[in-house]
């Protein structure tokens, strides 16, 4: 089952070259499908000799399943052509696309809807399942302790002959770009020894009376939700997007809607089981190896290759009531986040979605038992049911309205964002938050981003960085009104996501998120920072002209870096190598490196997480910084 994951990858990448044929035949099995849907309703009706008609005319069997099987295949064919009709329309605000930008790029954006309709998002749903299928499966038959060692053995077999053989050449997982939650495509692993990780997504043992979780890397949200949430608890941090990896968040950037009480999902790891660049399985906890410890966070495989983590979990009530508050000015947003955030009864949970310049609503949450009244149980809303509005759609009306508040199952919560990526969906798909299209083609939900991403090919994706932004901000939540005007001027990208985060000030332990003393509360070793999120095409691009990504993403990262702050590195970072170590400090995960024999075994992190060769050009800045010297 295991290489089935693999067959689909494969079958993505030729369905790039077979669209056309994708399409004429949907449209043959359509009229096929009348017929067929029709034999069904015979059946289910018990029809047997002869049907009544609508008049009362009694019809011969022969007649009646030329002529209506015929007209239902003609309604679902008809259906099936305005439909597709309409995805195409749907793409002519490609039109407003720069001419600068290739043919090719144009024609994708052009057609990009039709694609994603009738492509990418039946084969998004499909390889879910079939990753539902191969994790159950797993579960039943190959979850033991015996199957973990053995996946991790197998591991630790390919690094040590790696070491054996001269430790020739950097290591990498075999994992392909395009698979990962980051914006890269093509390869730039090079020559590198690529390790095959296996598929390392089970979850190894939940602890209920020391609430704790073990998993292995690959295991995602969604597993933890479909698993943990029925038990009544979650992770303490569970961030809201399903297809993310634990790996993912304890190794990169883990943040959720109450990290302005427990701070990143680092915060909640007990342990760390990897396999160091001598084939050494070893497990890291903070009485074990404290800088180890505080040195894997948001240090992306450079000290080894994870297969096990063990973090918190917490018992939790079933429902969440969120308050909807309003603002009508960033001044306003910024002190009510701070106030929020800051205070010793802070709540639960603290966003807020920001629609203009001006605008914005604040979501608060709170855990609550299920409601045992009937006005309670009215204001129980399962935002995230496929024929809701989208989440952030919903939060929109509450400006209007002047605020309000409602009670959300847990899970919806969690995932509020999934169905629409956030709010990327309507970019691609401009009508999919119309109840039709929620009703119709929203059950199969949003498109997986590693298939969004296979599906561009190298020329759509040079050409992207042009054309859509997706990039992240943190900075102090004092200067969050001062953000929102730059992130303006800089994107003109609205919604934005805000999501206040607690960062700790250990000192020299600090690892790669240092604070050094800066924006630190009164008294206390920790600050609040806002994580400020842009996604979509810059208002540049949506009027026609040309987006400078390069100017207005690096005054971004000037801009955060001068406020003490730092860049999410799944972005496309457009900093030197000089600037990133500027922005992040590498002082404990260059001792751990140093220690491990790491240096010669990982390439660092600005060397995994920069983007691909062509994608962004800094031969002026490098020689600058040369001249500088």
């Amino acid at each position: 089952w295991q290489s089935h994951i693999r067959t689909l990858g494969h079958l993505a990448a030729t369905m790039k070259t077979a669209t056309a044929l994708f399409y004429s035949g949907f449209a043959l099995g359509a009229t096929a499908t009348g017929g067929g849907i029709w034999a069904v309703l015979d059946f289910l009706s018990g029809y047997t000799v002869g049907g009544l008609l609508p008049s009362g005319l009694v019809v011969s069997d022969e007649l009646r399943d030329t002529s209506l099987s015929s007209a239902v295949s003609t309604v679902f064919f008809t259906l099936f052509i305005g439909v597709f009709i309409l995805s195409v329309l749907a793409g002519s605000s490609a039109g407003n696309l720069s001419k600068d930008f290739p043919l090719k790029f144009r024609l994708a954006a052009f057609f990009r809807t039709t694609v994603l309709m009738f492509i990418v998002v039946p084969l998004s749903y499909l390889r879910r399942r079939q990753t539902e299928f191969e994790v159950t499966f797993d579960e039943m038959f190959n979850n033991d302790p015996a199957g973990h060692a053995k996946r991790v053995e197998s591991i630790v077999d390919q690094v040590k002959a790696w070491h054996n053989n001269g430790r020739q050449g950097m290591l990498r997982t075999a994992r392909s770009n395009w698979a990962s939650m980051s914006t890269k495509l093509a390869s730039n692993k090079g020559e590198a020894t690529k390790i095959a990780v296996g598929e390392l997504n089970q979850i190894l043992d939940i602890d209920l009376e020391n609430e704790t979780v073990t998993c292995e890397p690959g295991v995602t949200m969604g597993q933890l939700s479909h698993k943990l949430v029925p038990m009544g608890y979650t992770l303490v941090i569970h961030v809201e997007m399903e297809s993310i990896t634990i790996a993912g968040i304890a190794m990169g950037f883990g943040m959720e809607t109450n990290s302005h009480r427990e701070g990143l999902f680092q915060e909640t790891v007990v342990s760390y089981e990897l396999v160091n660049s001598m084939g050494e399985v070893v497990t890291v906890t903070e009485k074990s190896d404290p800088e180890i410890f505080r040195a894997l966070p948001w240090s992306y495989g450079t000290l080894g290759f994870l297969t096990a983590i063990t973090a918190r979990i917490r018992k939790v009530k079933p429902f969440i009531q969120v308050q909807y508050i309003a603002t009508s000015s960033r001044e306003e947003l910024c002190k009510k986040m701070t106030e929020l955030s800051i205070s010793d009864s802070a709540p639960d949970f603290l966003e807020a979605t920001i629609y203009s310049k001006e605008t914005a609503v604040i979501q608060v949450g709170t855990f609550v038992d299920e409601p045992d009244t009937v006005e309670g149980r009215a204001q129980i809303n399962p935002i995230n049911s496929f024929w809701k509005p989208f989440y952030y759609k919903w939060v929109e009306t509450f400006i209007a309205k002047g605020g309000g508040e409602e009670i959300v199952p847990i899970y919806d919560y969690y995932h509020r964002f999934t169905r629409s990526i956030f709010w990327e969906l309507e970019d691609m798909i401009p009508f999919s938050n119309h109840p039709i299209y929620r009703v119709l083609w929203g059950w199969m939900g949003a498109p997986e981003v590693s298939l969004l991403k296979l599906f561009q090919g190298p020329v759509i994706r040079k050409a992207s960085v042009s054309a859509h932004v997706v990039q992240e901000s943190i900075m102090p939540v004092s200067d969050l009104a001062e953000g929102i005007e730059r992130f303006d001027g800089w994107f003109g990208v609205y919604p934005l996501l805000v999501f206040p985060i607690r960062f700790y000030d250990r000192g020299d332990q600090s690892g790669f998120i240092n604070p050094k003393g800066r924006n630190l509360l009164k008294g206390k070793n920790y600050g609040i920072w806002v994580d400020l999120g842009a996604y979509g095409a810059p208002r540049d691009v949506k009027e026609g002209r040309n987006w400078d990504a390069k100017r207005n993403i690096r005054e971004m990262e000037h801009w955060t870096r001068d406020k003490g702050g730092w860049q999410a590195c799944y972005t496309d970072v457009h900093a030197t190598k000089t600037e990133f170590r500027e922005m992040f400090d590498h002082s404990l995960l260059d001792k751990c490196r140093t220690r491990t024999r790491a240096n010669d075994a990982f390439p660092e992190v600005y060397e995994k997480i920069m983007p691909e060769k062509g994608i962004v050009d800094l031969t002026d800045e490098l020689a600058a910084e040369g001249a500088e010297m």
